[in-house]
């Protein structure tokens, strides 16, 4: 993202953390420390089981971050398809569902987004593997079947879709395309706690998905991730790989790290899961009254929600039209700092203009979509101190900058 405008008396910011209240955390968090077990504990085995029936999925592993989920699972795939074996932990299982191993060239490389957060390509390449960046939809801002497919080659060890913003992608048609190139389809879930399909919350249709505990998100353990899958075997991988790699009797066929979740982040990541349909119903009513004090504002863009979905809005958005509005996005968020409202543009620079990934070997030379909204694309402040007044407070703000056309007007 952009660097932040000048420091200024800050009245609305960007973000707060929305926590459990203390005193439902301090008798868990006293049984941890009064029975001296602080890692490998029973209260990170109680919040994945309670993440996992939320999801509906078969397994969940907590972890100790969102890009350590993805990196570990990223690792597990590429290890099975460089010949280390699928199935040794257990059958059945939906790898099988995939030709991982035996197959020439070697897959070494992973379709993702490049408007994303740079985490999702760094897991890419923590886990020795290379991205190859595509586009997003220009009204979801989620990466397209389309894209995925014509990106698709005989390379292709993974592909990373990304519920943007909390809005949920589609991920049916993205498995038609990725079950017939016989390609593992993982999901960035780190905006997804509180997205809904159908009415279902959202996590149980990619091989796995990722979710994040960060303080920016509706269920909150400090730090912290869960991978979310219904295959046993990449579950026992993941468990294995959060543990050094150690496979019980101290040997190692997948290299690890240290990767797990302490039980005091469990405590309060748990505590938070149970509030989440309440702090997603805040979100969603400032989202609503963001929405409606700025839809007559000329040259502002909202985020689409695909029918039949719910955003968690992990992020509000809005897209700014320079011409229409009067000013650029960069001139926008300094006249809103001057109010004392934070703001922050996602994701620019897009991944694909990061100089980490710029000796990729297929790194293109522009993306129309992500480049036009990572120039346009503004953050609003939302959590749990953005109430639908304090919503509309900062969409006044916004108009009234739309109203004074600014020096920076095209």
């Amino acid at each position: 993202m952009s660097g932040s405008p000048p420091a200024q008396a800050v009245r609305v910011p960007f973000v707060r953390p929305d926590l459990p209240p203390a005193v439902a955390l301090v008798r868990e968090a006293a049984a941890v420390l009064d029975g001296g077990v602080v890692t490998k504990g029973p209260r990170a085995r109680a919040f994945e089981d309670a993440a996992a029936d939320l999801i509906g999925c078969r397994e969940v592993v907590a972890v100790s971050s969102c890009t350590v989920g993805l990196a570990l699972v990223l690792r597990s795939l590429a290890a099975l398809g460089r010949g280390a074996g699928a199935c040794r932990l257990g059958q059945p299982c939906p790898i099988d569902g995939h030709v991982l191993h035996g197959r020439q060239p070697v897959r070494n490389e992973v379709i993702v987004p490049s408007f994303i957060f740079l985490a999702a390509p760094a897991a890419v390449v923590w886990a020795g593997l290379e991205p190859v960046f595509v586009d997003v939809g220009a009204d979801d801002y989620t990466v397209s079947a389309a894209a995925v497919e014509a990106a698709i080659t005989d390379r292709t060890a993974a592909v990373i879709a990304c519920h943007t913003f909390g809005c949920p992608c589609d991920l049916a048609a993205l498995r038609r395309v990725t079950d017939r190139a016989g390609v593992p389809l993982v999901v960035d879930a780190a905006h997804a706690l509180g997205t809904r399909r159908n009415g279902r919350q959202v996590g149980a249709e990619g091989l796995a998905e990722v979710f994040s505990l960060s303080p920016t998100k509706l269920v909150v353990a400090g730090e912290g991730g869960l991978v979310a899958t219904s295959c046993g075997c990449l579950a026992n991988l993941v468990r294995m790989g959060r543990e050094y790699g150690n496979d019980g009797q101290y040997g190692c066929w997948l290299p690890g790290l240290n990767g797990r979740l302490p039980e005091l982040s469990a405590v309060v990541g748990h505590a938070s899961l149970a509030r989440l349909d309440e702090v997603a119903a805040r979100r969603a009513a400032a989202a609503a009254a963001y929405r409606e004090a700025l839809a007559d504002v000329p040259g502002i863009g909202f985020q689409r929600i695909p029918d039949g979905g719910r955003s968690s809005w992990k992020d509000f958005t809005i897209a700014i039209d320079p011409q229409a509005f009067g000013m650029h996005r960069d001139a926008v968020r300094g006249g809103l700092a001057a109010m004392g409202i934070e703001t922050r543009a996602y994701f620019s620079p897009p991944c694909h203009r990061m100089e980490a990934f710029s000796d990729c070997r297929r790194v293109p030379a522009e993306l129309p979509v992500t480049d036009r909204l990572a120039a346009t694309l503004l953050a609003l402040p939302m959590g749990v101190h953005v109430t639908p007044d304090v919503a509309r407070e900062v969409a006044a703000g916004i108009a009234s900058l739309h109203r004074s056309r600014g020096a920076d007007r095209p």
